[in-house]
C-alpha cells in the first residue's frame, strides 16, 4: 500500500518550501552598519529604525521615520533617539515605536552599538521580540 501525507501536512510542507526558510529578522542588506554610515544621516537613521521595528514586530507595514536626534549622555557615548511610525499588517492600526540606540563612539572611525531599547504603543497580545532586536547588535557592528 502506498503511503501519502495528509492534506494539511502537504500544504504545510509546500508553504514552508515557498517561504524559502526566510529568517524572521531583516536580511543583512537591510541592516546598516554603524561603521559605514555614509553621507546622508537621515537615510542611515531611517534604515536603522526600519531594521529595529521589523525585528521587534512580526509584520509591520508602512514603516517610516518620524524624528531622530543624537544626544551625548557622557564622554565617548552617544544615544540615538528614534521615533518610527508604522502600521499593523492585519489591523491597519497606526503605531509609534520609540527606540534608543546606545553607541560607544570613543573611536570616531569605529562606532560600536552597545544596546537597543525599544518600546511602542501597540496593544498586541504578544510582546515585542526582544531577542530579535538584540540580535541586530552584531549586524550593526559589522
Amino acid at each position: 500500500m502506498k503511503r501519502t501525507l495528509p492534506l494539511g501536512a502537504t500544504l504545510f510542507t509546500v508553504l514552508a518550501l515557498a517561504a524559502g526558510g526566510r529568517p524572521a529578522h531583516a536580511a543583512d542588506d537591510e541592516v546598516p552598519s554603524f561603521n559605514d554610515r555614509g553621507d546622508n544621516e537621515r537615510a542611515f537613521v531611517e534604515k536603522v529604525g526600519k531594521a529595529i521595528v521589523r525585528a521587534a514586530r512580526t509584520a509591520p507595514v508602512k514603516v517610516e521615520l518620524d524624528t531622530y536626534k543624537f544626544e551625548d549622555p557622557k564622554k565617548g557615548r552617544k544615544d540615538l533617539r528614534i521615533s518610527m511610525n508604522w502600521q499593523g499588517a492585519i489591523t491597519k492600526k497606526k503605531f509609534v515605536s520609540d527606540v534608543v540606540v546606545h553607541i560607544d563612539v570613543t573611536d570616531e572611525k569605529k562606532w560600536e552599538v552597545l544596546n537597543v531599547d525599544y518600546k511602542d504603543n501597540s496593544v498586541s497580545i504578544s510582546k515585542y521580540r526582544a531577542a530579535e532586536v538584540q540580535a541586530l547588535l552584531k549586524r550593526f557592528n559589522r
